[in-house]
């Protein structure tokens, strides 16, 4: 826009100049004669006014000259100008367009170095992520070759089982199994239970274990499924109950805490009587128990939390030794009194 005013100016001044120069600075005018062929005309000489003065030809060509090098350095001064501005407006636009282009690179090599950290960081995540697929796979390698060896250790064993019991039945109608190592009296019967002893329920632990892979049930034990035994055995009752219907008869004695072996399933079995017990009963640290056996495993995955059950069962309490006998305690020593 100011270049626009400058060449505006400058052809309003060479124009003024040209238009309102001085009269003095003008050619002075011109003499014309007129003469009259008429007879009857005297011959007159006639001076033009200054006003219709003519300026001779190469005068007003080199005045018409003067003007238009006057213009045309005017024009040729507004194009100089405009040049200037347009090569001023050119270099500023080319400054804002290297500008443009170097925050564009610089957005762009930004963006790069963001990218390639945000790549760097994804293939830092990409590398833990290997390196946890690694120690993972390593950790199942080393599972399986543990699961692996323990199976194999399981089938050793397994292999290395003992050959299952004998059983044959001798002339008195008692029964031997493994080849005499043990006699077994009875008829199965309620009236006439099995006797059968702990050494006998402990052997099952020979063939069955799930947790090193052995769960079958040996034919010398699951013989007396259904049928009704009798066993003797430390007695453990839950004492917070009035009258208790179940207790547990086991190998070794246990109080429930802190004296004794605590039982296993193989030397420990629970029993539900049929009637409650008595208070005799109740408070009794040993006894024999009759009931009709039930051959059923309890497992937690692969560990075995309970195998015998007695149910239908009946306490006989007679003859067992007290608290006193069996603990070596006193009641003075058990029970809080006053002196």
């Amino acid at each position: 826009m100011r270049v626009f005013w400058i060449l505006l100016s400058l052809i309003i001044t060479g124009s003024g100049i040209a238009v309102f120069m001085p009269q003095g600075d003008r050619p002075d005018a011109t003499v014309v004669t007129i003469s009259s062929e008429s007879a009857s005309t005297p011959t007159d000489t006639y001076t033009a006014p200054s006003v219709i003065t003519e300026a001779p030809a190469a005068q007003i060509a080199e005045q018409e000259t003067s003007e238009e090098v006057a213009a045309v350095a005017v024009e040729d001064a507004a194009l100089e100008t405009a040049d200037s501005s347009d090569a001023g407006v050119t270099e500023t636009i080319e400054e804002s367009a290297a500008t443009e282009v170097a925050d564009a690179g610089k957005t762009e090599a930004e963006t790069e170095a963001a990218t390639n950290e945000t790549t760097e960081e994804v293939n830092g995540w990409a590398a833990l992520a290997e390196q946890a697929n690694s120690s993972d796979a390593a950790t199942t390698t080393e599972t399986n070759e543990t699961n692996t060896g323990a199976e194999a250790a399981a089938e050793a064993e397994t292999d290395a089982a003992p050959a299952p019991m004998t059983i044959s039945r001798n002339e008195d109608g008692s029964l031997s199994i493994g080849d005499g190592k043990y006699t077994i009296t009875g008829a199965g019967t309620k009236e006439n239970p099995y006797l059968l002893p702990w050494e006998y329920f402990v052997s099952i632990q020979e063939y069955y274990n799930p947790r090193e892979g052995r769960k079958a049930i040996p034919g010398h034990i699951a013989m007396f499924d259904g049928a009704y035994v009798s066993i003797a055995g430390y007695l453990q009752f839950p004492l917070a109950t009035p009258e208790p219907t179940e207790c547990l008869v086991m190998l070794n004695q246990w109080d429930g805490c802190c004296i004794g072996v605590p039982p296993t399933p193989y030397d420990a079995i629970e029993v539900t009587l049929s009637e409650p017990a008595t208070r005799a009963q109740k408070f009794a640290v040993e006894g024999r128990i009759v009931g009709k056996l039930k051959i059923d495993p309890y497992l937690v995955g692969n560990w075995l939390i309970g195998l015998y059950l007695l149910g239908d069962a009946s306490v006989d309490v007679s003859g067992s030794r007290s608290a006193e006998e069996v603990y070596g305690n006193t009641p003075s020593q058990l029970i809080p009194h006053e002196d």
